[in-house]
């Protein structure tokens, strides 16, 4: 395009007009929010270029507030509003004390064992609860704190910005670099119950394509794992393209505990036929799960390692997964969180899974995982 200083008033005004009017068929979320953004900070330019002629060149600017398409008003009374483009800030600043901080506020505190999971689930469903303990799991907490200056490069964390081997290349989805998501040392969870499944040292490294993160399902394109067995050698990763979505940072503490089917599974749904004794098994399930917090916290506590998914649109992974659904194993389930000051959600209140087959699971082939998502 011509430098935008050498244009007359009436081409700017037209490619202005061209600019705002042009629209595309959305293949894919990310990238048309970055081809988006470029569109923007083009028609803000031509915005700055013409009001710093002033006189005639800002009065031609202006005539567009009584244009015949009330989206090319809008827009220019925005662009009058706000000629560098940046939209007003909006933050929302909740006390420290506030019970959304609860979990980076304080360790994670002890689970139930499994003696006393069976003992209480005996009490509320005596016929059913050797049958549901069959299916009881191990699984690893995700306990987010906020962010630490100090933490190590290869440390467990949610978002921030990756670190990887220098010869590695960041995955790209529909030209898009993929977002990270995070990352487990394990030797950080190395001797915990169900840790044995994997390796007892380097870094799980963890990426998700936009759409897919985001809840657009039907233009999403799964994500990535990666297993790096050496993590003294990583380095600051580089995507190959500036990244427009990037996770606010959460250290990470972990929490054994154990698991049991979601209520919307088909375990369950064999085992607990009647609702009303469906409804006692969720309840159950979800203070066996939230043991230990206080009972007014209703906070985002659902990220893990192993154990269940938990189900928010009952096992119908259709869009994400390639295999039936029985044919995987959960290795990580997210939740949204909080780092203290910013919050991360996924999708419109969903969850993120990383599922691995079972046979790729018992070969500890983790960046053969797949990528699901639900929401609500």
């Amino acid at each position: 395009m011509a430098d935008l200083e050498t244009m007359d008033d009436a081409a700017l005004i037209a490619v202005w007009l061209d600019n705002l009017r042009s629209d595309e068929q959305i293949d894919h979320v990310g990238a048309y929010n970055r081809r988006f953004r470029e569109r923007a900070v083009e028609r803000s330019r031509i915005v700055q270029v013409l009001l710093r002629r002033g006189g005639g060149s800002a009065a031609a600017l202006r005539q567009l507030l009584e244009h015949a398409d009330p989206a090319v008003a809008r827009a220019a009374a925005q662009a009058l509003k706000q000629p560098d483009g940046a939209p007003p800030a909006q933050t929302l600043t909740l006390p420290p004390e506030h019970p959304a901080f609860w979990m980076i506020r304080n360790p994670p505190p002890p689970a139930l064992s499994a003696a006393e999971i069976a003992h209480r689930l005996s009490k509320v469903l005596p016929d059913q609860a050797d049958a549901l303990l069959r299916w009881l799991r191990p699984a690893i907490g995700l306990w987010p704190h906020g962010e630490r200056p100090d933490a190590p490069a290869d440390g467990s964390r949610l978002g921030g910005m990756p670190y990887a081997p220098p010869d590695w290349t960041w995955p790209v989805a529909a030209g898009e670099p993929m977002l990270f998501i995070g990352q487990i040392n394990c030797a950080d969870v190395h001797g915990m119950l169900g840790a044995e499944s994997l390796p007892d040292r380097g870094l799980l490294s963890f990426f998700a394509d936009h759409d897919t993160a985001m809840g657009c399902l039907l233009t999403g394109q799964g994500g990535a794992a990666y297993y790096w067995p050496d993590t003294a050698d990583l380095v600051a990763a580089k995507p190959p393209l500036e990244i427009l979505t990037r996770f606010a940072r959460a250290e990470l503490l972990f929490r054994p505990m154990f698991d049991l089917p979601d209520p919307k599974s088909s375990i369950v749904a064999a085992i607990l036929p009647d609702r009303a004794q469906l409804d006692i098994y969720e309840r159950f399930r979800r203070e066996m799960i939230a043991y230990g917090s206080p009972e007014d916290w209703d906070g985002p506590g659902g990220s893990k390692l192993f154990g269940w998914p938990d189900l928010l649109q009952d096992e119908d992974f259709t869009l994400t997964l390639n295999e039936p659904f029985s044919a995987y194993q959960l290795l990580l389930q997210l939740d949204s969180y909080t780092n203290g000051q910013d919050f991360v959600d996924w999708g419109p209140g969903g969850y993120l899974y990383y599922f691995v087959t079972k046979d790729d699971f018992a070969d500890q082939r983790w960046d053969a995982a797949e990528l699901a998502m639900q929401c609500t």
